[in-house]
């Protein structure tokens, strides 16, 4: 994934903290697509892509707020 700028995890820190239930739902959506990926038949790429960018994404939402207090 490409690095976020400091500001961009500043943001999203932000939004995590303003509404955890976005972090939640993102967090909710990973599991159930990674629940999923054995079972793909159809398109196995697509669905092993979808899981990398949603587990990028969570890691980003669940360590922003972390990382965005040690860069103050």
């Amino acid at each position: 994934m490409k690095r976020p700028d400091p500001e961009v995890v500043k943001a999203v820190a932000q939004i995590v903290n303003q509404y955890p239930e976005f972090a939640q739902f993102i967090q909710e959506w990973g599991s159930d697509e990674l629940s999923r990926l054995p079972n793909a038949t159809q398109n196995v790429a697509l669905a092993q892509g979808r899981c990398q960018v949603l587990l990028e994404l969570i890691k980003l939402i669940v360590e922003s707020p972390e990382m965005a207090a040690k860069s103050k």
